[in-house]
């Protein structure tokens, strides 16, 4: 039954939704479309391509969805929890771990969500991310700030144990060349006369002392941070 009004109305400003199907997998997907128009240039690109007359617009129906080839349900379901949950409040379905978090920075990074990026950067720091994975996860998704780098190199230039072949590979060569370049240079000289520590350039071993050494002047220098 189509509705007549007795007179013109309006669709509110704030309160009138336009939503959109995706399928993501073997999933739909139905969720407010404003969000993605706003918070994406991707997106807000798509939605502004011209439609022919007669052509079904995809995105409108359970039976005419956008397919988004290639993208995870979890991962895409995990986006949605961070995108929403920015504009209602924190909600016990939020990302809460690391691999959840992880999965809204590769979406939010494939797609131009800026602003859920950097939450999701910001979410992964707080949550303690490893050293490794600092830099595993920095090379992928070009993640060049000094606040999530240098923690983790000055802890990897820190540890006793010297990088196994397998981590060199996760973070690039490049990367665990420069470390080691760091590492290897800086040793602790005591003077004897007043005990006090100070640096010096040296071939230095792997001894558990490097543990209280800040090696950050040495990284900003080396990685142009």
């Amino acid at each position: 039954m189509i509705m007549e009004y007795s007179k013109e109305v309006q669709r509110h400003a704030c309160f009138y939704m336009e939503s959109v199907t995706f399928l993501v997998e073997d999933c739909l997907f139905k969720v407010p479309r404003e969000p993605f128009e706003k918070e994406s240039a991707i997106f807000c690109d798509m939605f502004a391509l011209p439609q022919d007359d007669g052509e079904i617009v995809e995105g409108l129906s359970d039976e005419a969805p956008i397919r988004l080839f290639g993208v995870n349900k979890e991962d895409f379901e995990q986006l949605l929890k961070a995108l929403f949950s920015r504009r209602h409040g924190q909600v016990p379905c939020s990302p809460g771990t690391i691999e959840q978090w992880t999965s809204v920075l590769k979406l939010s990074t494939a797609w131009d969500f800026e602003e859920v990026r950097t939450a999701a950067i910001n979410a992964l720091m707080d949550l303690g991310v490893s050293a490794i994975d600092r830099l595993v996860l920095g090379r992928k998704y070009d993640i060049q700030s000094r606040e999530w780098l240098l923690p983790g190199l000055n802890d990897l230039a820190r540890r006793a144990e010297p990088m196994t072949f397998e981590e060199a590979n996760q973070i690039g060569f490049d990367t665990a060349l420069k470390l080691a370049s760091v590492r290897e240079r800086l040793a602790l000289s005591r003077n004897p006369a007043s005990y006090a520590m100070e640096r010096i350039i040296v071939a230095a071993s792997r001894d558990e002392s490097a543990q209280n050494l800040d090696f950050s002047d040495q990284i900003v220098t080396t990685f142009d941070l």
